[in-house]
């Protein structure tokens, strides 16, 4: 099961170049800011994400198919990280943050993260939950019948499929999900880590929006955090440094005079 995917209609993939690139504002482990920048024919720009801790994430949270209408799971995946504001740009119009979770009703059989959410649009739903995962996403969808396997098989990236919702200065909004690492051809000829991106625009129904630029996949994706050890290392080095030469001033003033 992919919503974003039954939803949104035509598929269409970006040439090569695009770029997603991460990038801390301190060592990993104690940063609460993060830096994306994705680029492709659909759109560029870039988000400093807010980061908090998700106390509802939890290794309990497991894909799991249950006949009937469920309600959400109480938990999310392990390791994910609340995405509590964005700002930015993307085709130079501000990104103002991210869109509210609107925890909505699962597909018939699915159990889901508790921060999924829809967006509606004219031509249906789309799906975000606003979470981020610095070690990889994990597999988030279930089955969609009894026994089967997992509706959507392929996880990986600093997002899950169901991805963070931009809101935009000029009231427009921006999803953008990973779909994982994909075989050759599954979503584009060459496989691998793959990225997709949405644009909505409001429609005249209160509430609901057209989806303008509909499921485009861009490739070529890379991630990277800098390595606390160096950050730490260029620190000290920096504090030693001052150290030293306060030392030294000090030594000059207590000399004696001769």
């Amino acid at each position: 099961m992919n919503e974003k995917k039954i939803a949104s209609g035509t598929t269409k993939f970006l040439s090569g170049g695009a770029l997603l690139t991460v990038l801390a504002a301190a060592p990993y482990a104690g940063a609460t800011t993060i830096q994306i920048d994705f680029s492709g024919n659909s759109g560029s720009g870039y988000a400093d994400l807010t980061l908090a801790a998700d106390p509802n994430s939890s290794p309990n949270y497991q894909p799991t198919y249950v006949a009937g209408n469920n309600p959400l799971s109480n938990y999310d995946p392990a390791g994910a990280q609340y995405i509590a504001g964005a700002s930015g740009s993307f085709d130079g119009v501000a990104i103002t943050g991210v869109m509210a979770l609107d925890q909505g009703a699962a597909p018939y059989g699915e159990i889901l993260p508790n921060s999924f959410s829809w967006i509606s649009t004219t031509t249906g739903l789309n799906s975000y939950d606003n979470l981020f995962y610095a070690n990889g996403s994990p597999l988030v969808c279930p089955p969609t019948s009894p026994g089967g396997g997992l509706g959507y098989p392929f996880s990986g990236g600093f997002l899950d499929i169901y991805g963070v919702m931009f809101t935009l200065a000029n009231g427009d909004a921006v999803g953008l999900w990973s779909d994982g690492v994909t075989p050759p051809g599954a979503l584009i000829p060459q496989g691998g880590l793959t990225y997709g991106l949405d644009v909505f625009t409001p429609s005249s129904v209160p509430g609901t929006y057209l989806l303008t630029d509909a499921n485009s996949q861009f490739a070529g994706v890379s991630a990277s955090v800098p390595e606390p050890s160096s950050l730490w290392l260029f620190a000290a080095g920096v504090l030693g440094l001052l150290a030293w030469r306060g030392s030294k001033q000090a030594r000059k003033g207590s000399s004696p005079i001769g």
